[in-house]
């Protein structure tokens, strides 16, 4: 008979990696974060990309505000997500960071009079989402911070480019992964890069 793997348990591996990530020092952060916009400004995509889903960082997430900030003074399309009580999430576009308040878990999002964009009105576009999170794989599994946001999301776009924005140590060589924790397409850390799909 096949022994099931056993896997730590979902919340102690979070509050783990939360600990891990919230000891780091804001200089620290600050460095690792730099070094993950750049491989961001000189990677294959961002030449050609025309839409950039991004994030707001929350504590000591990986930071792209500076890589988001070059975008829309390359002339890109930036959007950030703003969630819904129902655990849904949509992304609105900005034309600024300025475009952003305090919303849902204490989240900066786009304001109200920024315009939601549907992915699927952007045919024959070229489509980027950077994907914040607690702890990654090297091959592409991901936990958040439970609520299953993003899962949500890619489970209704699935043909969006998933790229992870995270530091290496917020990887874990195996996770215990659901059929609905969508993986990621590539990784990208302060050292390193994981393709993946």
């Amino acid at each position: 008979m096949e022994t099931r793997k056993s896997f730590p348990d979902k919340k102690e591996i979070r509050k783990k990696h939360l600990a891990i990530r919230n000891a780091m020092s804001e200089p620290e952060t600050a460095e690792k974060s730099r070094a993950i916009c750049e491989k961001l400004l000189t990677s294959d995509w961002y030449a050609i990309t025309d839409w950039i889903f991004g994030y707001y960082p929350l504590g000591k997430e990986a930071d792209c505000l500076e890589f988001l900030k070059k975008a829309l003074s390359d002339g890109r399309h930036v959007a950030l997500p703003r969630t819904g009580a129902d655990c849904t999430m949509e992304f609105y576009e900005i034309t600024s960071l300025e475009q952003t308040a305090e919303g849902a878990f204490h989240v900066m999002e786009p304001t109200a009079e920024c315009r939601r964009i549907n992915p699927m009105d952007l045919s024959n576009t070229q489509i980027t989402v950077l994907v914040p999170g607690v702890v990654f794989t090297p091959t592409g599994s991901r936990y958040g911070y439970g609520k299953g946001f993003y899962d949500r999301y890619f489970a209704r776009y699935a043909k969006l480019n998933r790229f992870a924005l995270a530091y290496e140590n917020q990887l874990e060589p195996e996770l215990e992964v659901l059929d609905t924790d969508i993986k990621m397409h590539r990784i990208y850390t302060e050292t390193g890069e994981y393709d993946i799909i």
